[in-house]
């Protein structure tokens, strides 16, 4: 005969078990946990233009292995072209100035005072904003570098060149008013000597413009891979659109996120192992450089299902960029110091 269980060992049984099911379901979803999953991924390139440009080639295409120096594509400023082409044609009837009278001096000189007028007030326009932009650029890359994230830096030098360009194209066009003037309110001033300060001033403005011109052709500031092109052939861009991007040849970090309803006392510093997943057994060390300070949603790739949205914290992972993970890649993420009644 089977023994028979009295009621009170029963109950007891019962209050045991479901007192181990309380504590395993609380330490789930409210213990500390020491892995989450998250993508594989690297910062990007991105190649964009200051103004708006029309895509003339594309040197690249998606995938392909580019290197620093490579030609990526060559852009056309219309705007830019049709003063390129208003400075020629000035400077070819330069010339042609030298039969002016007096009159025609006066009116001259007055024109030319309103004209440096507007011209100067455009300058310094374009000049704030290229300094309003690099002061942006600048806070940005400290926001990233305040979270952490390593290799967050952005070249600032070409922006400089601008503003220093911008400047002394000023004082270029305001020597050349001035010496203009001079020439046309001197009664024996020489309308050649005129004609010939008013062509190398045309010549200087046609050199910077030269200059932006080259910056047309864009070529690349980074070793990696063109990840995608956004735009063909004959297509106008807006400023600051993207054209290309370009990551690198293996991930360089990992964005993963905790659940929310998990507890972690996970810090910047902690050392994790980094895990492809699925049939790959690819792996590589970590560390952790920066823990979001909010809730966010999940990208929908780690949602459980894809009609129920997930939240939690964004953690950032800084993996060698000598690994065998591919870029976008879902991983898992095991901190290597395992919490049990506190760090060992």
């Amino acid at each position: 005969m089977h023994r028979r269980i009295m009621p009170s060992k029963l109950s007891g049984i019962v209050w045991s078990g479901t007192l181990v099911a309380t504590a395993g379901l609380t330490w789930f979803f409210h213990g500390d946990r020491t892995d989450f999953r998250g993508i594989a991924e690297d910062a990007k390139t991105v190649v964009s233009s200051e103004s708006a440009v029309e895509v003339l080639e594309i040197r690249v295409q998606p995938g392909q292995i580019v290197a620093v120096g490579d030609t990526l594509v060559r852009l056309r400023n219309p705007e830019l072209a049709m003063h390129i082409a208003e400075v020629q044609h000035d400077i070819e009837g330069a010339y042609g100035d030298a039969n002016l009278n007096n009159s025609e001096s006066q009116r001259r000189v007055a024109e030319l005072r309103a004209g440096f007028a507007s011209r100067r007030a455009e300058l310094l326009g374009e000049i704030r904003t290229l300094v309003d932009l690099n002061s942006r650029n600048r806070s940005l890359v400290a926001g990233f570098k305040a979270m952490g994230v390593q290799g967050a830096e952005t070249d600032s030098s070409g922006l400089q060149e601008q503003i220093q360009a911008l400047r002394h194209q000023i004082e270029v066009e305001e020597t050349g008013m001035k010496n203009q003037i001079a020439l046309l309110m001197g009664s024996k001033g020489s309308m050649t000597k005129l004609a010939a300060s008013r062509e190398d001033a045309l010549r200087n403005e046609l050199a910077i413009l030269r200059e932006e011109e080259k910056r047309l052709v864009i070529l690349s500031s980074a070793n990696g891979v063109v990840d995608s092109i956004n735009n063909r052939l004959g297509e106008k861009v807006s400023p600051f659109s993207p054209i290309l991007t370009i990551s690198g040849h293996s991930p360089s970090l990992v964005r993963g996120y905790v659940h929310e309803r998990v507890r972690t006392d996970m810090t910047l510093g902690d050392s994790v192992e980094v895990v492809a997943l699925g049939m790959r057994s690819a792996k590589v060390g970590g560390t952790v450089i920066g823990l979001g300070s909010r809730i966010v949603e999940l990208p929908m790739r780690l949602w459980k299902a894809p009609d129920m949205p997930m939240w939690g914290r964004e953690v950032i992972v800084r993996i060698d960029p000598k690994n065998l993970l591919l870029q976008g890649e879902m991983v898992s993420v095991h901190r290597m110091l395992h919490r049990i009644g506190g760090k060992q």
